[in-house]
């Protein structure tokens, strides 16, 4: 393992987390946390029907904390869980209209923050910034 300077790491990982927290807005009065935007759109950008366990997968939550916003979606009927034929246990994910509703009401809310930093750095400097995101992100979920 490299020998990193720990202070200078932490001081780094707290500007990742003031950077994550200043995106994410909070929650809009009775409606869709972010998380759970983030799993609709998920579930709405995929070329293919979604498991539980993709989305595990994709956003990097345990198990326990993706069926617990399965749950509440589902309550909320934003979404609804299509059984397989050949064993009745497991299901896809798809989007109910209600849930395409609530998606274009939240979007505006919570990626108000990202359009003005594309705005105040601009498309050149933001562009570069997701670009190196992405690799990191990449980065990290292969070392598991």
């Amino acid at each position: 393992m490299d020998n990193f300077d720990w202070m200078d790491m932490m001081e780094k990982m707290q500007e990742i987390r003031l950077f994550s927290s200043l995106h994410i807005r909070g929650k809009r009065k009775g409606a869709t946390s972010p998380q759970e935007v983030d799993m609709l759109s998920r579930i709405i950008f995929s070329d293919v029907p979604l498991t539980p366990l993709d989305l595990a997968t994709l956003t990097g939550l345990r198990k326990s904390a993706v069926s617990r916003l399965i749950e509440d979606l589902e309550r909320k009927e934003f979404l609804f869980k299509q059984y397989s034929k050949k064993d009745k246990r497991s299901y896809t994910l798809h989007i109910t209209e209600k849930g395409n509703k609530e998606l274009e009401q939240a979007y505006h809310h919570y990626l108000e923050p990202i359009y003005k930093l594309r705005r105040t750095i601009g498309e050149e400097r933001f562009q570069s910034l997701m670009t190196e995101i992405k690799e990191a992100n990449y980065m990290l979920q292969n070392r598991r």
